[in-house]
């Protein structure tokens, strides 16, 4: 274990570990190091056995999937004190998608055979884990469901307010975490119709678009949702 106190408390406070006793977790942090990963590395590729998981301390992991015909569907995008790829090791033993480090990271691998080798010794951990990955299915289906009944401008509002942070001036500001081709396949639209899209919510005063941000004006109206395309 090589973590800063910042790594133990974020990793402590995570859905995986949050119930567990003191001492267990200090057990699983005997397993665990950090590591600072450069922008563009590939951490792994789709079908690799795993061989970690993974808490992110700073930066934006992609995770993303290549068809047949070479496009590449962004399957998510994996930001500050979240964790990723933990659901692989317990479901089949190899990474369902490829995961790209999208800027500079740092990232705590946990590793996954100590992991599972820990878990075996005691059906008690195994519940108290289960428990915090239930709560946490629930909340990615409640997203899910109301994802797939948002058009493309509701997704794109709602990732926009999902991602805000209040400036020095109160003002809501979104980074952009990502190129913006990225971010349209993250919330399923063409990169041209993200284009529009957020062209058209500069004409209705809801946002202004930066270089390097974007300022949400009318977080009220976005909220209300239901924009014509």
């Amino acid at each position: 274990m090589n973590l800063s106190a910042l790594d133990y408390e974020g990793l402590r406070r995570s859905y995986l570990f949050s119930g567990l006793e003191p001492q267990e977790f200090i057990e699983v942090a005997d397993h665990t190091s950090a590591m600072s990963v450069p922008a563009g590395q590939l951490l792994f590729s789709q079908g690799d056995e795993v061989h970690a998981f993974y808490w992110v301390g700073e930066g934006i992991i992609r995770l993303y999937r290549v068809s047949p015909q070479g496009d590449e569907k962004v399957i998510e995008l994996i930001g500050p004190q979240r964790m990723f790829a933990e659901a692989a090791l317990f479901g089949g033993g190899h990474y369902p998608v490829n995961a790209m480090v999208q800027t500079n990271a740092h990232l705590v691998a946990i590793d996954g055979a100590a992991f599972k080798t820990w878990l075996a010794q005691d059906a008690k951990r195994c519940f108290r884990l289960m428990a915090g990955m239930s709560m946490h299915l629930h909340k990615m289906v409640d997203e899910i469901d109301a994802l797939t009944l948002m058009k493309g401008a509701d997704r794109l509002m709602q990732y926009l307010l999902d991602h805000s942070d209040p400036d020095g001036q109160g003002r809501l500001r979104v980074e952009w975490e990502a190129p913006k081709q990225v971010i349209a396949s993250r919330i399923g639209v063409k990169p041209e119709t993200l284009s529009r899209l957020l062209h058209k919510l500069t004409g209705l005063g809801c946002i202004a678009v930066e270089e390097k941000a974007l300022l949400i004006r009318d977080p009220e109206r976005m909220r209300a949702g239901q924009f014509e395309e």
